[in-house]
């Protein structure tokens, strides 16, 4: 049965201003595949035709657009935020809370209460798992983890030894926790020697991690995932790395290993970060951009990525000519 929400309600709920407090709504819905029960959000001019023309019941949106839609409202100052609340009210969530017979569990651990865990899901010894948390199937929990209380661990998901993970987390299908560094030292004769990494990871509340995401156990101290950081899917966080509180990382970017990000930043996609530096707070870093330095002035935007989409000839020619400018 569809969960139905009244707009005097979901005003309340997301500190909005409404224009009709008796509307029901019972499904949230993209502005042109709305119908009479569904509820969406306007905050770009480029859908400015769709919402002229959505069947909508009702529209999140500011109230300097008010006019391009006749039907009920609720204005608030930042519509895509809104729409990251009112949204999860009608996210269906299939998750047990029981512990599959075929679950392995280990000497010495600790199971809070009102704990799911799905088919095949093997946990080490002396592990603690706080109350409420959940851990899809074939999941690998090694020994000494702690993770905190209302944890949700998608499937396939390896956490490795002595990995600390906090309240409130999300760790998508098939992420790693707690892997080897890629430390390696080359002896005389160019041999690589692999470099045992004694350190694991920490992790702090509220943090999401994307699926396939990999984040390396330390070399000797911890790598540290602080309070709030929120990683996409296919991101490689190297080992001893600290990512500062707030931060959010877009898909595919790669991080070195003992690299310190600041608070509040934001990296993109493809962004590649060398290793053994430091970036300010609040610092911005465009996707597909490469960072080979410190950066310590906080707030600022790097951008370094070639122009896009340009045919091989082209790329050529202007390639040719930073050639010869370097020449000079």
């Amino acid at each position: 049965m569809s969960k139905v929400f009244k707009s005097a309600f979901i005003a309340e709920l997301i500190a909005g201003e409404c224009n009709e407090k008796d509307v029901y709504v019972d499904n949230f819905s993209s502005l042109l595949s709305a119908n009479k029960t569904s509820i969406c959000f306007y905050n770009d001019t480029k859908y400015k035709q769709d919402l002229m023309h959505s069947s909508a019941a009702l529209v999140i949106l500011k109230k300097i657009d008010s006019h391009l839609f006749d039907g009920p409202k609720i204005f608030v100052s930042d519509p895509y935020l809104a729409f990251g609340k009112v949204s999860s009210l009608f996210q269906k969530k299939n998750r047990t809370n029981k512990i599959h017979d075929s679950v392995v569990v280990s000497e010495k651990v600790n199971l809070g209460d009102s704990i799911g865990i799905e088919p095949y899901v093997f946990i080490d010894s002396n592990v603690n798992i706080g109350e409420g948390t959940f851990v899809g199937s074939n999941s690998h929990i090694g020994s000494n983890v702690v993770i905190g209380r209302n944890v949700i661990i998608h499937s396939n998901v390896y956490i490795g030894n002595d990995v600390k993970i906090g309240d409130n987390c999300e760790i998508l299908a098939g992420a790693k926790i707690g892997t080897d560094g890629f430390g390696y030292a080359r002896d005389k004769n160019k041999k690589w020697l692999k470099i045992p990494q004694t350190g694991s990871v920490i992790i702090g509340d509220n943090v999401d991690i994307g699926a396939n995401t990999t984040i390396d156990r330390g070399a000797i101290d911890n790598t540290i995932i602080h309070n709030g950081v929120k990683i996409d899917n296919l991101v490689q966080i190297g080992h001893n790395c600290i990512i500062g509180e707030n931060s959010i990382i877009a898909g595919c970017a790669g991080i070195a290993g003992s690299t310190i990000i600041g608070k509040n930043c934001m990296i993109g996609g493809a962004a590649m970060i060398k290793g053994h530096i430091k970036i300010a707070d609040d610092t911005i870093i465009s996707g597909g951009t490469g960072i080979g330095k410190n950066i310590e002035t906080p707030g600022k935007r790097y951008t370094n990525v070639f122009p896009y989409n340009l045919e091989h000839k082209d790329w050529l020619r202007i390639a040719n000519n930073l050639k010869k400018m370097g020449k000079k």
